[in-house]
């Protein structure tokens, strides 16, 4: 057992990182100013997209975005019943539809279940794994769980999070991306809500400079974060290639959550949880929960669904603590742990 509990998640903050918020701090400007435009160039640069925005959280993000794209009461939206609540928000702030889509075989969003009169389309990738996505405008990017990999340059409108357990971390904060300079200058319009001759109504979506200069940091170490995640999840598939349980694949898999599946979950969380390692549901529930119907892979996937710590500030003794923890717990021969 170790001294301290191994977390679920946890950011890779740095020297560079506190450096980069004192330096904001002390200059005394610390709302949205040249840290925010510059995080903004950088993101759009790395991402291959001509305009970013960036804002105060990704569920902002995804407001923005609807917006922008006209959804307005009573549009369907194609939202996954298994993913994050928070996608649901901002389709009931437009006052449109949630239209509740299942899963497939990699837990992200199937498309085939997508009503073809969908307004816009939600379509995160889930856990880090690639979604194929369909050449359409109508289609929202969020690809909060898989920056680094190969996502976020094709789609219309693309949104992300930075929450401090994302794969790119500034606390709080969030940024939309696009081609297209209206859809740009809208999102603009309405986060910039101060100053203006016309009353009209726009939103409390800025993000702080102290927060963009921490995501300028990160920003240079995102490679590195996914060269580390990636290997963990390498050392994980090879500790667990033999064990009863699904594990995570896919080309590309940045690996924001390592997700196994199992009938005996709740035996397992219960179990590594005792020896001290955070393990959880990736999704605490789908939206189907709370919105009722029928997603049978959906509902498979939180029956099963068992995320174990991976994050790039893991110590290799920790990562190896999990693994002794997981075989433990499944039955296999070890020495005590």
């Amino acid at each position: 057992m170790p001294e301290h509990i191994i977390h679920h998640s946890k950011p890779a903050i740095g020297e560079e990182e506190i450096a980069a918020v004192t330096r904001v701090l002390r200059s005394g400007s610390i709302v949205q100013g040249r840290e925010v435009a510059a995080f903004e160039e950088e993101c759009a640069a790395a991402f291959g997209r001509r305009h970013a925005v960036a804002v105060s959280s990704g569920t902002a993000a995804l407001h923005l975005a609807l917006i922008t794209l006209g959804v307005c009461r009573g549009d369907p939206v194609a939202v996954p019943s298994y993913a994050c609540a928070a996608l649901l928000y901002p389709v009931i702030w437009q006052r449109a539809d949630p239209v509740l889509c299942d899963i497939g075989g990699d837990y992200n969003l199937n498309p085939e279940d997508v009503p073809r009169n969908s307004r816009a389309v939600i379509m995160p990738h889930i856990f880090g794994a690639p979604l194929e996505l369909p050449r359409e405008d109508h289609i929202i990017e969020d690809i909060a769980q898989a920056m680094g990999g190969p996502v976020g340059r094709a789609t219309p409108v693309v949104i992300t999070s930075f929450y401090a357990t994302k794969m790119l971390a500034t606390g709080e904060g969030g940024m939309l991306l696009t081609d297209d300079a209206g859809i740009a200058e809208h999102a603009r319009d309405l986060r910039d809500y101060d100053n203006r001759d016309d009353f009209s109504i726009r939103y409390s979506y800025k993000m702080t400079d102290f927060a963009a200069a921490m995501g300028r940091e990160q920003l240079k170490k995102l490679p590195g974060f996914v060269a580390r995640r990636r290997d963990i999840a390498r050392r994980y598939d090879e500790a667990f290639m033999e064990l009863p349980m699904r594990l995570p694949a896919g080309e590309g898999h940045v690996y924001f959550r390592y997700v196994v599946a199992t009938s005996k979950r709740d035996s397992l969380e219960a179990r590594l949880n005792e020896l001290g390692v955070e393990a959880k549901r990736p999704v605490h529930r789908p939206a189907h929960h709370y919105l009722g119907g029928h997603y049978p892979a959906s509902e498979r996937a939180h029956q099963e669904c068992l995320s174990i710590p991976i994050y790039p500030a893991m110590q290799d003794k920790e990562v190896e603590y999990v693994i002794e923890c997981v075989l433990k717990a499944c039955g296999v021969a070890l020495a005590p742990v």
